[in-house]
């Protein structure tokens, strides 16, 4: 509980000293209290964050006092956030005698609603006081010294090798337990243990001594007759994450062990929370309110983590870099499992095991002074999915609808519930929208509940009212309405939610215009664009043709764009053709991942040359979408203070005609390419082959123009992953001491595409990848649907069996698979 609520406080804090450097925007008052506030949340926070690093258990009062410390600190947040927001000048004026002229006629409008602010917060104040001398008045106090846990840098500060070894150790892990389950049957409790000799081996120096006596036992004890290993493997990861474990702590979960034979999962899962730093425990926590979802997107949870206020900047890292660097964590720790990942190996989406949710789902209700119950902003994140989720009224859905009036109550909410003298009879006119549901669910909130997230994804039947309800939700940072069938996206409703940092509308069919005209000054992610198949063109000027069967339909670029200057992630939005609004675009000097939809003229040649150069030293992620048919130029000449080495780019992105510049070999960092229907020559293969950095190269459908790839040796040094989608490649030929790191190779087809030999220069059955015994490294290939012959497999079949390290490659065939887009 005390991470939770050191993690709201945290969050306060950084409110609190925003609004006291922003002193003019404070009436007279209200600045004293609001630097009272901050000194006594200071206090408690030194504190809290001293119970997030003792073992002891925390007892009743001290969890009840903690309980309120997280209640106020979640209502003065809002209030000081809203106080701010409406004391703030519109539209991004930053001073001025005309910026204050504009502001009056607001600041008039406001100024009651504000005046209320000021005396919620004098009464804040008396709040704050009276529960810091609540928790002397019952002598809550701080645990002894003895109590405090050992700590240790968060990993990754110093060790370079880090990843290397985590690396080794999970591989390690993973076949170990690969050959302990084709054993399974003939294996003991005991050899089973003994067979983790190789994992125990790769474990930190950092662990006691005498460690690997307990280790072995209480490997023994862990989880009997679990075939998974999922118990003792979480053990060892939690070893290797925090090795500075002492051997008190393991002999208590051995006694434990012993003592409570029949709950092993639950007590090593005890003992790897608590390895976890305070924002870790916090973020795991809030993955309750993931509990009915069936895959979980990794960059939707860390945004929402950030929205929620549990992570902050820490060793110069971003809130998101923070929330990454977590996710890994868990991921690494075994808490979550990775269901989605790209040919890179990053983890695109995730789940959660049942074992791991009914822990979540225990630890949250024990942060929550209230008997076997959520904490309130869990509780409702829950209940709002449950409704979103629901399937729209029709006649054949009366009677389960009718089972269901009540999801959200318990008898408290005023959700759908039988009226006086209600009957068993109910037609299908009677039954609710959910869409109404939701609005019935956010009026009977509290009057002041920070409600920062809404994650609408995949619900039906949203319309105008709904938005303009959802709009008057003023502390939402983050809503999502992906795959809703919203068509509009009015921006009088939008604009209203001031304090909006992620808006996600993608695969949606809102008007490419109604975000022309939308201004929002904290937001920090807008992610838009819907990809279509199609066979030809549409007419429609806002659908992007990009190839014969793939197309992006998107929105325009906001007209202020150059005014949203915390804006870090900006994807995919369309340019006009003019490519004027790209000036604003160079604004964006926080902006770190970028995707446009662009002309292929003189115009956008200009305008994307001067932002590419202005964002040199932020911008991490490149796509461009190249439109009408035409070729675009990135070669920078027109830039006259251009310099390749100042950018830090490390993912680039190519839809469309486009060749490939000389100083892209400049850049030390571009690690990702992905290429489509660029048309590529030999000589900017030769131009991809000299990239310092480049571990991933993804080609994709008519991005090269011939149908051999040579990799000539001395080339692709660092290239670790080779990705080839349904194109009209028929080989690639591997010379000696070419791509001497590749790990992987994947070649994909659809149900439909087959490879022709080219005007029968290479005889039918050559084997599609040659030169495979050079690439020492190489440890998959996957061939995915029907792309060649059966000779010509039978011939891959032997090259990779010819192979040096062919025992450890793994070679998946697989026919008639379709490869979802990422």
């Amino acid at each position: 509980m005390a991470a939770q609520t050191h993690s709201a406080v945290d969050s306060l804090l950084g409110i609190l000293s925003r609004a006291i450097t922003n002193e003019a925007k404070l009436l007279g008052a209200v600045h004293g209290d609001v630097q009272f506030i901050k000194d006594e949340m200071d206090s408690m926070n030194g504190f809290l964050l001293h119970l997030t690093k003792t073992d002891s258990e925390h007892d009743d009062q001290l969890r009840a006092w903690m309980k309120q410390v997280r209640d106020i600190a979640y209502i003065a947040e809002d209030c000081i956030e809203i106080y701010l927001r409406d004391m703030a000048p519109p539209d991004g004026d930053s001073g001025g005698l005309w910026a204050s002229l504009r502001h009056l006629p607001v600041l008039l409008w406001t100024a009651p609603a504000c005046h209320r602010l000021a005396a919620k917060i004098r009464e804040l104040k008396v709040r704050v006081r009276d529960v810091g001398e609540r928790r002397l008045r019952y002598g809550v106090t701080v645990p002894g010294t003895t109590d405090v846990k050992r700590t240790t840098k968060p990993p990754g500060q110093d060790n370079r090798n880090e990843e290397k070894m985590r690396d080794d150790f999970l591989r390690a892990l993973e076949e170990e337990v690969t050959a302990m389950k084709m054993s399974l049957t003939s294996m003991s409790e005991a050899s089973i243990c003994q067979s983790f000799s190789k994992a125990i081996d790769l474990l930190p120096p950092d662990l006691p001594s005498e460690a690997d006596a307990t280790i072995r036992p209480i490997l023994e004890k862990c989880s009997p007759g679990d075939v998974e290993f999922k118990c003792r493997t979480m053990f060892l990861r939690a070893l290797f994450a925090y090795p500075p474990s002492t051997k008190q702590e393991l002999e208590n979960l051995k006694k434990k062990l012993e003592e409570r034979a029949d709950e092993p999962r639950e007590l090593v899962m005890i003992f790897c929370y608590r390895k976890l730093s305070t924002q870790q425990k916090s973020c795991l926590q809030y993955l309750t309110a993931f509990h009915n979802e069936k895959v979980i997107s990794r960059t939707s949870m860390v945004r929402r983590w950030v929205a929620e206020g549990l992570l902050g900047k820490e060793h110069e890292r971003t809130p998101e870099e923070a929330g990454e660097r977590c996710f890994s964590e868990l991921l690494f720790r075994g808490f979550v499992r990775p269901v989605g990942t790209g040919d890179t190996g990053t983890v695109k989406s995730c789940v959660m095991d049942e074992s791991v949710k009914d822990f979540i789902l225990k630890i949250a209700k024990s942060e929550n002074f209230v008997a076997d119950s959520l904490p309130a902003h869990l509780d409702r994140q829950l209940q709002i999915r449950k409704i979103v989720q629901l399937p729209r009224p029709g006649k054949q859905q009366v009677d389960h609808w009718r089972n269901i009036r009540n999801l959200c109550g318990g008898g408290t909410s005023r959700l759908a519930q039988d009226g006086p003298g209600a009957s068993d009879s109910t037609s299908a006119s009677d039954v609710k929208d959910p869409m109404d549901m939701l609005l019935e669910f956010l009026k009977s909130l509290p009057e002041i509940y920070r409600l920062n997230v809404l994650d609408l994804g995949g619900c039906r039947g949203l319309k105008k009212r709904h938005l303009k309800s959802i709009s008057k939700v003023i502390s939402l940072k983050y809503l999502s309405l992906r795959d809703t069938d919203v068509s509009r996206l009015p921006a009088r409703y939008i604009q209203a939610l001031r304090l909006l940092e992620t808006l996600d509308i993608r695969e949606t069919n809102v008007e490419p215009s109604d975000m022309k005209h939308i201004f929002l000054p904290k937001l920090k992610h807008l992610l838009a664009g819907r990809r279509l198949k199609t066979s030809g063109g549409t007419g429609d000027t806002s659908t992007v043709m990009t190839s014969a069967e793939v197309s992006l339909s998107t929105v325009e670029m906001p007209r202020r764009i150059g005014g949203m200057t915390n804006m870090e992630t900006l994807c995919h939005v369309q340019v006009s053709n003019n490519g004027t609004e790209l000036e604003g675009v160079v604004k964006l000097q926080r902006l770190r991942k970028l995707g446009l939809v662009v002309h292929g003229n003189d115009n956008t040649t200009k305008y994307l040359g001067r932002v590419i150069n202005g964002l040199a030293e932020c911008l991490r992620s490149l796509s461009i979408w190249v439109t009408d048919g035409g070729a675009l130029d990135i070669s920078m000449q027109r830039v006259t203070s251009f310099s390749a080495s100042s950018l830090i780019l490390e993912n680039l992105d190519i839809k469309g005609k486009t060749s490939l510049p000389s100083w892209l070999q400049e850049l030390r960092k571009l690690a990702n390419i992905t290429l489509s229907d660029t048309q590529l020559k030999d000589e900017d293969q030769l131009r991809l082959g000299n990239l310092q950095g480049l571990r991933c190269l993804r080609i994709r459908r008519n991005s090269y123009s011939e149908r051999v790839v040579n990799f000539m040796e001395g080339q692709f040094k660092a290239l670790k992953i080779l990705a080839i989608e349904g194109d009209t490649i028929t080989r690639i030929v591997f010379a000696a001491g070419a791509a001497p790191n590749l790990e992987k190779i994947v070649w994909t087809f659809g149900r439909t595409e087959k490879q022709v030999p080219s005007s029968g220069l290479e005889p039918l059955g050559q084997a599609p990848i040659s030169g495979i015994e050079y690439l020492e490294n190489l440890r998959v290939v996957e061939i995915t649907g029907d792309g060649f012959d059966q000779q010509q497999l039978l011939e891959l079949d032997r090259a990779i069996a010819a192979h040096p390290n062919f025992r450890d490659i793994k070679y998946l065939r697989a026919r008639d698979v379709i490869v979802a887009a990422e």
